[in-house]
């Protein structure tokens, strides 16, 4: 493994710290959340929203289903804390799991099977041969600027009939107007869109992400949609539990999407943007206001020949 993506330098951990907020150090700049605890507290608690929405799976694609010895070669990318690989070793303890993210933030405290790597996916992959049964990546959104270049360096190092599953949150949405066009949390993402487009890695990219990846080659192409309700205005009991993680998650987390967005790409000064985020978590717990965020999940299979 080349020695920049695995070694952990003093230039690595000399993070960027920018409006009372902490970020990567290696690649500076190309990832716009931050990396601080509060990030990766917040990350904790979105895994279990993951899955309470997937009823406690990990993923929903077909591969290793039924059998803890069918997964060799795992690969996570943005693995972020390492929670997900993590819980997956602990399901597949035969696998050999990597993940891999810009910021060197995870435990040491680790199942063997388990290793983690600082890598930017956006450089050539060099993973010396091995070649995976199974690629994840959640919550990427944001994160690249050329996703097809990306699907091909998937295509390139999954074993035949290894699958991709990707899960990627879109923008706020809402079907029956209680969301109005001048609220706070509608003008908050419509800037959060496009202070993101203007620096190259757009936020809402996820719903072209199975016409993507036919167009790669990969078969047996699903995608499924899944609702985080903003707040518990749902009767459902599942969708309003869905809605109480999924306002902590976001409501504790919209500074830390906001804030580079706004100050780098934007121009806004942080006083400015304080009282936006104000207005916003305001909004984000009346329950009269129906939104909600699309979850997108999309995998498919390398064809086995």
């Amino acid at each position: 493994m080349a020695s920049d993506w695995a070694s952990i330098s003093e230039s690595i951990l000399n993070y960027r710290h920018e409006n009372g907020r902490r970020y990567h150090a290696y690649k500076d700049g190309k990832y716009i959340l931050p990396n601080d605890d509060l990030e990766q507290d917040r990350l904790d608690l979105q895994h279990h929203l993951f899955l309470l929405t997937f009823d406690n799976l990990l993923y929903l694609c077909p591969a290793g289903r039924g059998d803890s010895h069918a997964l060799h070669n795992v690969l996570d990318i943005g693995t972020g804390t390492g929670i997900w690989a993590n819980d997956l070793a602990d399901e597949f303890p035969n696998a050999a799991i990597v993940g891999v993210d810009l910021s060197p933030i995870q435990s040491p405290f680790v199942p063997p099977n388990v290793r983690f790597e600082v890598m930017d996916i956006e450089e050539p992959w060099n993973f010396s041969g091995v070649q995976f049964d199974f690629i994840y990546s959640r919550m990427m959104t944001a994160a690249l600027a050329d996703w097809p270049s990306f699907f091909q360096q998937v295509y390139d190092h999954l074993a035949p009939g290894g699958w991709i599953e990707l899960c990627d949150i879109a923008a706020l949405k809402c079907d029956d107007g209680t969301l109005k066009e001048d609220s706070a949390m509608k003008r908050w993402v419509d800037m959060l869109l496009e202070g993101a487009r203007s620096m190259g890695r757009p936020f809402d990219e996820a719903y072209k992400y199975r016409e993507q990846l036919e167009a790669q080659g990969f078969v047996n192409v699903q995608e499924r949609v899944f609702r985080w309700p903003q707040n518990q205005w749902p009767r459902n009991r599942k969708s309003k539990e869905i809605g109480m993680f999924t306002l902590e998650n976001v409501g504790s987390g919209v500074e830390a999407l906001s804030t580079a967005v706004y100050t780098r790409a934007l121009g806004w000064p942080k006083e400015r943007l304080d009282a936006l985020i104000a207005e916003v978590r305001a909004e984000m717990k009346d329950t009269s206001i129906h939104a909600y965020w699309p979850i997108y999940v999309t995998y498919g299979q390398k064809p086995n020949i």
